[in-house]
């Protein structure tokens, strides 16, 4: 299977099962519209009916948010915490839907939602192990490029009066970070792929699986990650420029920012499970060719 082919397979699946979309959309959409309803009441309480609520739906006031963090400070502060717990329990509900979706993806044959119930049922303690392994596969990548490298760089040049080698291995260092959670990321991807097609009980298993197939596969995989990333990347881009040349001025253009900010959202999850969906794809072409289990 080519990488176009896997792109295009990978998309064509999710088009086919948008009811998956629809669910992942919804249960993140609540749980902002939750973090975001606390927020909303003491905004409103303080900004109440005084003209500096129409200032700020035109622009932005430094001064008002100074005074505004001074007056709130406690509540901001525990909010924040909030917005950690908030982060770990969506972790954990996408690792629950993931489950079904790539259930859905392996067996599109089998029905809609009884399939996916059933892969959240059968495969989630084994994917949440994998979010385990994966969570500290990025913290040991990040602590080690942002840390004892970073620290490496800044003292083999801290005498020197040149800045061009510090200025580049500083971005080859973040590059490298990029490149490492994207492979991570990939791995995840294809070990999930491999626990759902041939029902592996061992996650590290499963990542050892995930891992040898992207190795041996890597350029093609790799392809097949940024290809479908693209169109996230291209809405995000939507994005940027509709905010850059439609300001809000009123709530009729407030409202318009809201839904075409909801649909980018939608079209995003789209994107995501595509990914999840052409990783599927390309895992079971290379079984049904080669006409192994594992390679």
């Amino acid at each position: 299977m080519t990488v176009g082919s896997a792109i295009r397979a990978g998309i064509s699946q999710v088009r086919r099962n948008q009811w998956m979309v629809w669910i992942f959309f919804c249960c993140a959409f609540l749980m902002a519209a939750g973090l975001a309803a606390p927020m909303h009441l003491v905004l409103k309480d303080y900004v109440g009916h005084s003209t500096v609520g129409n200032d700020l739906v035109r622009g932005f006031s430094d001064s008002w948010l100074t005074e505004f963090q001074l007056t709130h400070e406690e509540f901001l502060s525990s909010f924040s915490v909030t917005l950690v717990f908030a982060g770990i329990m969506f972790l954990a509900l996408n690792t629950v839907l993931s489950a079904g979706a790539y259930e859905v993806f392996v067996r599109p044959e089998e029905g809609r939602m009884r399939t996916f119930g059933r892969g959240i049922g059968k495969f989630f303690f084994r994917f949440a192990r994998i979010a385990v392994i994966a969570s500290v596969l990025y913290f040991i990548a990040f602590w080690i490029l942002n840390k004892p490298v970073a620290w490496l760089i800044e003292r083999a040049f801290r005498d020197s009066i040149h800045e061009v080698w510090p200025f580049w291995l500083t971005w080859l260092r973040v590059l490298v970070l990029v490149l490492t959670v994207f492979v991570i990321s990939i791995v995840v991807e294809y070990a999930r792929a491999d626990i759902v097609l041939h029902d592996h009980a061992s996650a590290f298993a499963a990542l050892g699986h995930g891992a040898g197939f992207v190795t041996s596969r890597l350029g093609r995989v790799f392809a097949i990650y940024l290809g479908v990333g693209f169109f996230t990347f291209a809405c995000i881009a939507l994005y940027a420029i509709f905010a850059r040349y439609f300001p809000q001025t009123n709530v009729v253009t407030i409202l318009i920012w809201f839904l075409v900010a909801q649909a980018l959202l939608w079209f995003r999850w789209m994107f995501r499970l595509a990914s999840w969906a052409a990783a599927v794809e390309y895992r079971k072409a290379a079984v049904s060719r080669t006409g192994f289990l594992h390679e």
